[in-house]
C-alpha cells in the first residue's frame, strides 16, 4: 500500500511540473531579420525567360536525357541544350535562361520548369531549337524564406512582386 501512495505521490510531481515555465528554447525571441527580400515586379519576372545562345557552363547542377538531347541545368540559372547524337563531341545547341530555375520534367516536348514560385511550362522544338509557346501557373511553389529562417509572409512584399532573393541589411 504504501508503494501505491509513492507512486501516486510520484505521478502527481511529474505531472505539476509540466505546469511550470522552467525556461529554454521558447523564451529566445528574435523579432526582426537579418535580410532583407529582393523583389522583382511579376510583370518582369514573366518576361525573363528566353532562348539565347549557347554559353559555357559555370556551375552545372542536374543533368536531364531526352532522347538524343541532354539538358544540363546552370544552377538558379537556366538549362544547357546540347545535342548528343555523337556522345564523343556533343554539340551545345542553346541556352534556355530560366533565372531561380532548379528542376524540371520533361514530357514529350513540354518542359516543366520550376520558376521560383511558378511552374512554366515551355514547348520546346527539339529540332529546330525554338520556342513553339509557354504556360505559366503563378504561385504554384512555395514563397523563398530568409537565410534565418523567416518566412516571405514576415516581409511587406507587395502582391504584384515576387521575392527573388535576400541580401543582408547594411
Amino acid at each position: 500500500m504504501r508503494v501505491i501512495k509513492y507512486l501516486l505521490f510520484s505521478l502527481v510531481i511529474i505531472s505539476l511540473q509540466s505546469c511550470f515555465n522552467w525556461g529554454g528554447d521558447d523564451d529566445i525571441y528574435v523579432y526582426e531579420s537579418q535580410y532583407e527580400p529582393i523583389t522583382q515586379a511579376r510583370a518582369a519576372f514573366e518576361e525573363e525567360i528566353d532562348l539565347q545562345s549557347t554559353r559555357p557552363i559555370s556551375n552545372a547542377g542536374k543533368v536531364y536525357v531526352k532522347e538524343q538531347y541532354i539538358l544540363i541545368n546552370e544552377s538558379e540559372e537556366g538549362f544547357h541544350l546540347y545535342n548528343n547524337i555523337n556522345p564523343e563531341t556533343p554539340e551545345a545547341i542553346a541556352y534556355l535562361k530560366v533565372p531561380g530555375a532548379t528542376d524540371l520534367a520533361i514530357r514529350g516536348n513540354i518542359i516543366f520548369v520550376h520558376h521560383l514560385v511558378d511552374l512554366v511550362a515551355i514547348d520546346f522544338n527539339f529540332y529546330t531549337q525554338t520556342i513553339q509557346g509557354m504556360t505559366r501557373s503563378s504561385n504554384v511553389f512555395p514563397r523563398l524564406n530568409s537565410p534565418d529562417g523567416f518566412r516571405a509572409d514576415f516581409f511587406n512584399v507587395p502582391a504584384d512582386h515576387v521575392i527573388i532573393g535576400y541580401q543582408l541589411k547594411n
